[in-house]
């Protein structure tokens, strides 16, 4: 076995006939991870077994030989499937199944506080039809222990993917179905950049931009790397609103049905994504297109950018979460004044009533958005994404009920990798190093 390291890695292979070349070797270690009572509790409750997991932690100060609450040795255990994943993955798995113990020690109590990780080993492979059967070995190391928590041995089937012919088959299917490209998605590191891109038409919403911007979210989701995003318009304006071409072709009653799903489900999507969204708001963002970018967690603008509320000028009242998106921005007065005169707000506006945050110079509107989605990156992601929660919920709740759902909220913070990091910085005096995690 080569020498272990001690830090965190995880190995990916693109086929699993590639595996066999790690027999012997490590095939990743997970950051550090506390034990919380939090984390007990809920295995005490999900198992039923208050005898020999401590949760009385008055009981377990005068009784247990450790003085405090103890984690049980399975609930160590439990975590293996997340070792695994998080320390090593293949490509072309279809299925992966029949995973089962072999060996298993606990030679450690896991006291809650303590700092545990996972180091994961392959330790044999053998090829059997569609697929190969092997054995992982983990072992879950205690942050200053000579001894570990638990050391365990895991049997694992893995079936192969496709062929290339049929992997060549899905490829042309998929190349059939290209998304459309009416908003864009560049990645810049940690940095996602989302462009509504129908310049022609000065980015006005149509259902296919809605579809489409809805998926690149979802996608921003479920991207980890992604910590902060941008958002912005092509060409000469951030958006103008809903297409005029659209109009009049649905009923009153299937318009309200939009509006209620579509752009409701749109607006939600802003509201729980759990990264930062930036907008930087090229010129004029118009009817929804303002709704967007008010949605928005924070904006920049230029002095040629502008806020118009232009439902009123066509005879409409505001939809798409524009009313109670401005009240909450400007007050109902201010808001009430903006949407019954239906004329833009320009930037220097905008920055004294709150509807921007910034205002720099045109040419260097989307480099000023980007370079704040790098420092907001930079923060803990999963503190950013709970204070956004936090804030939310507040704006529509009690002190008291507020201060519940912070609590409920903070036991995420509680257990992740960027606290005990921020922690040790602040007591070392030195720069956290967060990873979002």
């Amino acid at each position: 076995m080569e020498q272990p390291t001690n830090t965190a890695y995880s190995t990916r292979l693109k086929d699993l006939s590639e595996l066999k070349n790690y027999i012997g070797k490590e095939l990743g270690l997970t950051e550090w991870m506390p034990m919380t009572q939090q984390r007990i509790n809920t295995f005490a409750d999900a198992t039923e077994d208050f005898q020999w997991i401590h949760l009385d932690v008055e009981r377990s100060a005068t009784l247990s030989p450790y003085k405090k609450t103890v984690a049980h040795g399975f609930l160590v255990l439990s975590m293996a499937s997340k070792i695994t994943y998080d320390t090593f993955s293949i490509e072309n798995v279809a299925m992966g199944v029949n995973y089962g113990l072999d060996k298993v020690r606990f030679p450690n109590a896991t006291k809650s506080g303590t700092f545990f990780r996972g180091r994961v080993s392959l330790l044999e492979c053998d090829e059997i039809p569609g697929g190969v059967k092997y054995k992982m070995g983990i072992i879950f190391e205690l942050k200053g222990e000579e001894k570990p928590a638990c050391v365990a041995e895991f049997i694992a089937i893995a079936y192969a993917g496709p062929g290339k012919k049929a992997q060549d088959e899905i490829k042309k299917a998929t190349e059939k179905q290209k998304p459309s490209d009416t908003v864009l998605l560049e990645k810049q590191g940690s940095i996602a950049i989302v462009t509504l891109n129908r310049p022609k038409r000065y980015n006005a919403v149509t259902d296919e931009l809605i579809k489409r911007l809805n998926q690149i979210i979802a996608d921003i989701r479920n991207d980890n790397q992604i910590r902060a995003v941008v958002l912005t318009g092509a060409g000469k304006g951030f958006s103008a609103g809903a297409d005029m071409d659209t109009f009049g072709i649905a009923s009153p009653e299937d318009s309200r049905e939009y509006i209620t799903t579509v752009y409701q489900g749109l607006l939600r999507n802003f509201q729980t994504l759990k990264k930062p969204i930036i907008g930087a708001i090229n010129g004029t963002a118009a009817g929804v297109g303002a709704s967007i970018a008010l949605a928005c967690d924070l904006r920049v603008m230029s002095s040629k950018s502008s806020i118009l509320y232009a439902f009123i000028n066509i005879g409409l009242g505001p939809d798409g979460g524009a009313s109670w998106l401005l009240t909450r921005q400007v007050g109902y007065s201010k808001a009430f004044e903006i949407a019954a005169e239906g004329r833009k707000v320009k930037a220097e506006e905008c920055l004294e009533l709150g509807l921007t945050n910034k205002i720099v110079e045109e040419d260097k509107l989307l480099d000023s958005a980007i370079e704040w989605a790098k420092t907001l990156a930079s923060k803990p992601t999963l503190a950013v994404g709970i204070t956004k929660e936090d804030l939310l919920h507040a704006m529509e709740n009690s002190l008291n009920d507020s201060i519940a759902f912070e609590a409920e909220k903070q036991i995420a913070a509680f257990e992740s990798y960027d606290l005990v990091e921020g922690v040790a910085a602040f007591v070392e005096k030195r720069k956290p190093n967060f990873i979002g995690k």
